[in-house]
């Protein structure tokens, strides 16, 4: 199928350009999504919607929730959703995640253009643990931010099957936010962002996700990636 995205910058452009050889396997983990049940799916960091927009169409029986807080990604995600008429499907929700419960923290932009992933929630430090100055702050403003885990006790949303993490470095505090989701069995697997130079972000990834009944099973990729944990049975 072929299907349109709104793409107001070269850099937004460039991601739909690239959107097939950038990240195969994140769209072969979602093409191999368990379709025998309704699928739930969240995906936190949707930036532009690409991935969004994709299982959408790739799967009939799906509810998807978008997480982006930036306010240029969340003009063209929702146009996006819109131009594809996916409102049915996918849900947008314009918050941070984090391991803190209803708070308004700065979200702070090193790139100002749609299409930018570049970003941080309530931290201090980069998407490579490194600090941020004011001086690579292009856009910052205050943002409401909550815990996964107070999105599900609270009923807001249902418990996902299928989440995907791509939040520029805070992916640890995310999980942190989501422990009690990651010990209920409906949550099938989880596609996160790993950088092999955070190393002990990364631990801490790898610890709570094992501790809470998942292993990996992508382990052979170096530098930046994305690594698909599974549930054990």
């Amino acid at each position: 199928k072929k299907f349109p995205f709104f793409c107001p910058s070269s850099h937004s452009l460039s991601r739909v350009n690239r959107f097939y050889e950038k990240e195969p396997d994140t769209l072969n983990w979602i093409d191999n999504f368990n379709t025998k049940n309704k699928i739930i799916f969240w995906d936190i960091g949707a930036n532009l919607g690409l991935f969004s927009v994709y299982a959408a169409y790739k799967h009939r029986n799906i509810e998807i929730v978008s997480f982006e807080p930036s306010t240029s990604n969340t003009r063209c995600l929702s146009r996006n959703i819109s131009i594809n008429d996916l409102s049915e499907k996918i849900k947008l929700f314009q918050l941070a995640l984090s391991n803190e419960e209803n708070t308004i923290s700065t979200f702070k932009e090193t790139e100002f253009m749609e299409g930018s992933s570049i970003s941080t929630f309530g931290e201090k430090y980069n998407y490579d643990g490194k600090y941020l100055p004011k001086k690579q702050t292009l856009n910052q403003y205050k943002l409401f931010g909550t815990k996964i885990d107070y999105l599900i006790n609270n009923k807001i949303l249902d418990v996902p099957n299928y989440i995907k993490i791509d939040v520029d470095g805070i992916e640890h505090l995310i999980l942190e936010g989501g422990k009690e989701l990651l010990k209920n069995k409906d949550l099938k697997e989880i596609s996160i962002e790993l950088d092999t130079m955070l190393t002990k972000e990364n631990n801490q990834i790898i610890k709570l996700l094992e501790e809470s009944g998942f292993h990996q099973k992508n382990k052979d990729k170096q530098g930046i990636n994305n690594a698909i944990f599974k549930r054990n049975y």
